[in-house]
């Protein structure tokens, strides 16, 4: 402010001694003269500026306490960055499912409770077959009737004795009963219900005694903690940057515990309502258990830089522009002083931010005192 008050009255004082000279020029129509005229003025102002700079210069030699603002400085240096979004996910498995009976009838045997660990092919429930084990030994005991009958025909034949169409009816008799006897096999396998794979029976739904149907009647729950994973809906702005294999972490605060892990898998389709796609991340847990439907908070790594350039985000400030800028340090005649450097942001971990551009390695800037400071104002650093 000093040096533009200075600058101001001399100036002034310049302009009324040569005002009546001024004028005249500045009515004049010689434009060669003009710009002449502008050029020294010029000259004179720089002249003024130099001269000013140097008086300022020669007040700081002699002033002996002078009051500089006190700053203390960090260094610029690079370090790894991580970036990561946090959304929601649920816990997920591929192998849970109830199970429901394909026949109808009523429960005869309850083979498992809930909490037992099964095999795959395991018997879990039999249901009774309402008289088909009869039916099926009266059929049997027909079919090795019929069959004895096609044979001995099927040699007559073979030996031109016979009629064809004898032959062709034992036949189709003979087929027909072999197939009625396979088909009611399949509906006695259906009265006995074994586990798809192997896991653990959560909640049997059904009482001994009771009437099911097919489609109907929920048996039992199963459920393999084996495959456990995470899914969850990642905004469509992620898309390009969210990939499989990308590193995460799952959090779950119900019980207190996080895991590491990476996305197995990463969705293509973008939901039209929600404008997300889905994500799945794997759930290795060796030292806690997790239950199917869980809430976890899923942190996604999308950015990382090896040598990136963190700053506190505190120390950077914002001017009428709406640029951010920070105080740089640099020496002048051996005194410091903090010049005003534009930069540029990208990332935050909600702490450091990442710069861009405007610094580079080993830039020092400003840390604490940033109040108090202009544009090339000498400083005191705190060591």
């Amino acid at each position: 402010m000093n040096k533009i008050f200075y600058l101001f009255t001399i100036l002034l004082l310049f302009s009324c001694e040569n005002n009546e000279t001024f004028n005249s020029i500045l009515k004049s129509t010689d434009i060669e003269k003009i710009k002449l005229t502008r050029k020294t003025i010029v000259a004179s102002q720089q002249d003024l500026n130099s001269k000013i700079e140097q008086l300022d210069n020669r007040i700081e030699e002699l002033n002996e306490n002078p009051q500089l603002p006190i700053v203390e400085v960090v260094s610029v240096t690079p370090s790894q960055f991580d970036h990561y979004i946090q959304v929601q996910g649920s816990v997920k498995s591929d192998q849970l499912i109830s199970i429901f009976p394909e026949f109808s009838g009523v429960i005869k045997n309850i083979y498992v409770k809930s909490g037992d660990d099964v095999k795959k092919g395991q018997s879990l429930i039999k249901i009774d077959d309402g008289g088909l084990k009869e039916q099926l030994s009266q059929l049997e005991i027909k079919y090795e009737l019929t069959k004895t009958t096609f044979e001995r025909q099927k040699r007559l034949w073979e030996q031109k004795i016979g009629s064809e169409i004898q032959f062709l009816e034992t036949k189709s008799m003979f087929e027909a009963q072999k197939q009625a006897i396979n088909q009611l096999k399949k509906q006695i396998q259906k009265t006995l219900i074994q586990a798809p794979f192997s896991g653990t029976i959560d909640n049997v739904i059904v009482k001994l005694g009771e009437v099911v149907y097919p489609g109907r009647s929920n048996l039992m729950m199963l459920l393999n903690m084996d495959n456990l994973y995470v899914e969850s809906n990642v905004p469509e702005k992620y898309i390009s940057s969210i990939k499989t294999g990308n590193k995460a972490i799952l959090e779950f605060p119900l019980i207190g515990k996080s895991v590491s892990s990476a996305v197995r898998q990463s969705g293509n389709y973008i939901h039209p309502i929600n404008r997300t796609f889905k994500i799945e991340i794997d759930v290795k847990t060796s030292d806690f258990e997790v239950k199917p439907n869980l809430n976890s908070k899923v942190k996604i790594n999308d950015y990382s830089n090896e040598k990136a350039l963190m700053i506190n985000q505190n120390i950077i400030s914002v001017d009428s522009n709406n640029k951010e800028y920070v105080y740089k340090l640099y020496t002048k005649n051996n005194k410091d002083y903090v010049s005003k450097t534009t930069i540029e942001t990208g990332k935050n971990d909600g702490k450091n931010i990442e710069v861009i551009s405007g610094l580079i390695q080993g830039d020092l800037i400003v840390s604490e005192g940033i109040r108090k400071l202009v544009d090339n104002s000498r400083v005191k650093i705190i060591k």
